[in-house]
């Protein structure tokens, strides 16, 4: 662990290292182990549309609707941080991740969606309300 809490998993998960990421749960790493803000390797991968190592992590057990200390999960960190690019979106809504939950302002991922005026991020949630 470094000073943010941070152990070789988050660090695998914001360089998109399946492999590593593999390795590590394997060894006994937890899926969802979370730093000192509450941003679990899921997060630090969508954060970093880091799609090899987030598959990863979904396919060995992170929860997909983790909560950091923000209230924020996965979805909504990869929807402020997609620049334009849908795939880390739609991975985790394939994975179930709700669009509908409210972080700690109130805010939800199809808010963000809409309220940064994203149309390539917008309409992955075309329908919801």
């Amino acid at each position: 662990m470094d000073t943010a809490g941070r152990s070789p998993l988050h660090y695998a998960a914001l360089t998109n290292d399946a492999a590593e990421v593999t390795r590590l749960i394997a060894e006994g790493e937890s899926p969802d182990s979370s730093d000192s803000q509450g941003f679990t390797p899921l997060h630090l991968a969508s954060q970093e549309h880091a799609l090899d190592a987030a598959a990863a992590l979904l396919d060995l057990g992170a929860t997909v609707d983790a909560i950091n200390s923000f209230g924020n999960t996965p979805l909504f960190v990869a929807v402020f941080n997609s620049r334009g690019r849908p795939e880390m979106i739609e991975l985790l809504r394939s994975r179930g991740a709700d669009p509908m939950h409210s972080n700690g302002t109130g805010q939800t991922p199809v808010g963000l969606a809409r309220l940064i005026g994203n149309y390539d991020v917008a309409q992955y949630f075309e329908g919801l309300h």
